[in-house]
């Protein structure tokens, strides 16, 4: 579980976001990150702020979190920020296809989970359904109520032309959509293997892999890392908060991302971000260091 302890770190330093210049925190976010490269972690993209959630930031938000990012680093060269949406929602869609043409410099990543868009089956948090519950690899994407809500997600078609533009991939996210640690070790590796393959009947071969969740040692270990790089080292993307050094995701890297809480404002986001950024170049980060030997 997520200590009490971070947690108030991570609400303190978005409050301070918040309420000091914004020249302050771009230079903090500058000396955080230094040569290093950022992916941010989101979901879904709101029109306005009836539909926003932690999971759900409005979109006027994510363009000026975007926009003062870029503004941080002036004159330094493209390609060092990832925007990645999961779950494979259509409002993401919607938003990279028109964000990605206009911001070249900008990577954007989806990561679907095939079955679930082929049969339109929504998650469990759509529902309320707890994680304790068994997943069934032959049932959880044919249960009647979940097949009733999944018409959020976006068009196989729709994704196949996102990922036709330059700066946008596509990565898998499994079928069962479960944090691993919870399920039987041949449950994993099962779902690895037919949500593979169901990704590349849809869209081609896979370079890109985040886990659900994606914290690792909570959500899942070094099992699930060797079970994936058996199928072929893809990139593997977790949710453990930090920055990159250029060209560090190669094949079989596992790699990290901020997720973004999309009820915070721009400069609260911006905040958090120096502030995790600045922490950890000063405590080395050891989350990932097992993995990546």
């Amino acid at each position: 579980m997520v200590s009490t302890q971070r947690l108030n770190h991570d609400v303190v330093a978005a409050e301070l976001g918040g309420v000091l210049p914004r020249p302050l925190l771009a230079a903090a976010l500058r000396l955080g990150l230094a040569a290093r490269s950022l992916t941010l972690c989101l979901h879904r993209v709101a029109k306005d702020a009836r539909a926003e959630t932690r999971l759900s930031i409005r979109e006027d938000v994510l363009d000026e979190l975007i926009e003062v990012l870029l503004h941080a680093r002036p004159g330094h060269p493209g390609g060092w920020l990832t925007v990645s949406f999961d779950d494979g929602y259509e409002d993401a869609v919607r938003y990279v296809a028109t964000r990605a043409p206009r911001l070249p410099g900008v990577g954007f990543m989806l990561f679907v989970c095939p079955e679930k868009l082929q049969r339109r089956a929504g998650f469990r948090w759509d529902l309320g359904t707890p994680l304790d519950v068994p997943f069934e690899l032959d049932g959880e994407n044919a249960r009647p109520e979940l097949l009733g809500v999944g018409d959020s997600l976006a068009s196989v078609a729709d994704l196949r032309a996102l990922a036709a533009l330059p700066n946008v991939q596509l990565g898998n996210h499994t079928n069962l959509h479960a944090p691993a640690r919870h399920l039987p070790g041949a449950v994993v590796n099962e779902d690895y293997r037919r949500s593979t393959a169901g990704f590349e009947t849809l869209f081609g071969p896979m370079h890109h892999f985040a886990f659900p969740y994606g914290t690792p040692g909570e959500h899942f270990d070094s099992t699930h890392v060797a079970m994936l790089r058996a199928l072929g080292a893809p990139v593997l993307w977790t949710t453990q908060p930090s920055a990159s050094l250029p060209g560090a995701a190669r094949p079989g890297a596992v790699m990290p991302r901020c997720p973004i809480v999309g009820l915070r404002s721009a400069d609260e986001l911006l905040g958090w971000l120096g502030a995790k950024l600045l922490k950890q170049r000063v405590q080395h980060e050891q989350a990932l260091h097992d993995f990546n030997p």
